[in-house]
């Protein structure tokens, strides 16, 4: 799947929260700064960023292991499901170093808040995507000539205390869910974050805005994406 095939079956609008340095540079550059995933298990003081199960494959809960057996040089360990406090996690190095970006889609009119409080923690301003097709054809466009693959998707949230089976870098704990989000995925990976220049959004691009503002400054209600000829 493409950067842009998400655009074209569904309503998706896409914000970017940030410090504002930072979303000026995307709109007069289009400079995306994409983190492998692994750094995001890694962080420790950042609540909205920090998660132990970023860059996982696979969990598996203690009830879904009949026996546990690992084989190394140094010999041979079984653990029973009582022997485990949480759950197995399981990560390639394909799905751990490959970089990501973020940000927050809207999927379907909102008549309540739309953006949740713990979203400010993200910074101090906001962008407004205003061609959502438009901005994914120039990544991906970027990302070609840059020898890159990219994949588009929305996040499925999954309950991680009862939750078995595929993760990957589209699943995310359901304690993330306020986060509504989209993300690239870049492949290959690094290590290091990858910084993909797609030329000036200024014309696709809202002004930078103070993220506090974030829910005075959108309405995306039924009535209004009625009137604007939205469908979802």
């Amino acid at each position: 799947m493409s950067a842009s095939d998400n655009a074209q079956s569904r309503l998706l609008i896409l914000l970017k929260f940030g410090l504002r340095q930072h979303l000026q540079q995307l709109r007069t550059e289009g400079l995306l700064h994409m983190n492998p995933l692994r750094y995001f298990s890694k962080l420790e003081s950042d609540l909205v960023r920090t998660d132990r199960f970023e860059g996982t494959s696979t969990i598996i809960q203690p009830q879904d292991i009949g026996e546990f057996t690992l084989t190394s040089i140094l010999g041979t360990v079984t653990a029973q499901p009582s022997d485990f406090v949480g759950p197995v996690l399981i990560s390639r190095n394909r799905t751990a170093s490959c970089n990501v970006y973020c940000m927050f889609a809207v999927t379907r009119p909102v008549d309540g808040t739309l953006v949740d409080r713990r979203n400010l923690k993200f910074g101090d301003s906001f962008v407004l995507i205003l061609n959502t097709q438009e901005f994914l054809n120039r990544v991906s466009s970027a990302m070609k000539t840059a020898g890159l693959s990219c994949k588009g998707g929305l996040v499925e949230y999954y309950d991680c205390e009862k939750h078995s089976g595929e993760t990957g870098p589209f699943r995310k704990p359901s304690t993330f869910q306020y986060q509504s989000e989209f993300r690239l995925i870049v492949y290959p990976g690094s290590s290091d974050p990858v910084r993909l220049n797609v030329g000036s959004l200024v014309d696709i691009t809202s002004e930078v805005l103070p993220l506090s503002d974030v829910n005075k400054h959108l309405d995306f209600s039924t009535e209004s994406a009625r009137k604007a000829g939205l469908k979802w």
